[in-house]
């Protein structure tokens, strides 16, 4: 039997298909593409995580002026129930301490606006701990160890998963990035000094009139950054009412590289810092407003508006912008 074989058809077309250096070169092209996507991404992303800081700082403000209206003045920067032993000194009619901080100090001004800021069950738990006569700054920090409100948190900054960081035995400070302005000096100087004096400081009790210099002129909230993971650290702790956690300086420009000055903290490229060596006195403590952002902070002006401040903004006007009746002339910043 005859067997004829079947020769292929040899013009049926090939299957398409990508040769090996054709998909080499797609590859290389989508990694090119990617590569140029992924910085506006972040870009964009960063821009989102900084129009939430601004809007924090934004809706604290508010908050302030709130208060304001309730009660015909700003909150205090931090209440000393005593003054150490210390008689209190007469600022323009105001009762401040000598003793720029005593271990009772508490109810900064963070605290005093959380009905104003919608918190308030927190509120309502500061109160309690108040009524109970506690030491405050103990109780308090017992109680809000763990917990921070989003809105005290920039974005922008890395957040320490643990929120709590202790330097004193009996506080486990949440941390936060928002402080108030103190003035222009040291936390002594800003207290004692009518010429260094901001809108929040121990005991003070600042209204409207206040601001001889113009609330558009004077700085009320900035931000702070704080040492993630370090139990040294005390900066950003929003519940303490000392320099470096809620209160800063303008005596120090934004994202200084020159190191805060505290009584508890740890030195960094970001957080330069030097601690002093006692914590009973903290007259000399400094810090300045930092933040993640580059090129600068963003700053909560007295007359509730935004501002960001650039790192290379001039110092001395940037140091004039922390007090409210230093009589200095600021033009455009």
């Amino acid at each position: 039997m005859l067997i004829v074989k079947q020769n292929r058809n040899t013009n049926q077309p090939r299957r398409p298909g990508f040769t090996l250096i054709e998909l080499l070169v797609v590859i290389a092209i989508i990694a090119i593409l990617i590569a140029l996507l992924l910085p506006a991404v972040q870009q964009a992303r960063e821009a989102a995580r900084r129009s939430e800081c601004k809007n924090n700082l934004k809706q604290m403000l508010l908050g302030l002026h709130n208060y304001h209206d309730q009660h015909s003045v700003f909150p205090p920067g931090g209440v000393a129930p005593q003054c150490a032993g210390n008689p209190p000194v007469n600022l323009s009619g105001i009762q401040e301490c000598t003793t720029p901080f005593v271990a009772a100090a508490g109810l900064n001004w963070a605290l005093q606006i959380l009905p104003m800021v919608d918190q308030g069950p927190l509120w309502g738990e500061v109160k309690r701990i108040v009524d109970t006569k506690i030491d405050p700054l103990d109780a308090m920090n017992n109680v809000f160890g763990h917990y921070s409100p989003s809105m005290y948190r920039c974005p922008s900054h890395p957040w320490d998963n643990r929120a709590n960081v202790a330097f004193r035995a009996l506080e486990n400070m949440s941390r936060g990035n928002y402080a108030a302005s103190y003035g222009n000096g040291t936390l002594l100087q800003s207290m004692t000094v009518n010429a260094n004096r901001g809108a929040f400081t121990i005991s003070s009790r600042i209204s409207a009139r206040d601001f001889t210099d113009g609330m558009s002129n004077s700085v009320a909230l900035s931000e702070v950054i704080y040492v993630v993971g370090n139990t040294a650290d005390a900066r950003g702790a929003w519940v303490f009412p000392g320099m470096g956690a809620s209160a800063f300086s303008t005596g120090r420009g934004p994202n200084d590289r020159t190191a805060d000055i505290l009584a508890s903290c740890a030195n960094t490229t970001n957080e330069p810092c030097t601690q002093i060596s006692t914590t009973s006195d903290q007259g000399p403590t400094i810090a300045a407003p930092r933040s993640y952002h580059t090129g600068g902070v963003h700053v909560g002006m007295a007359d509730g508006a935004i501002r960001f401040i650039s790192e290379n903004i001039d110092r001395t006007v940037f140091s004039n912008l922390g007090t409210i009746a230093g009589g200095e002339i600021i033009g455009e910043f």
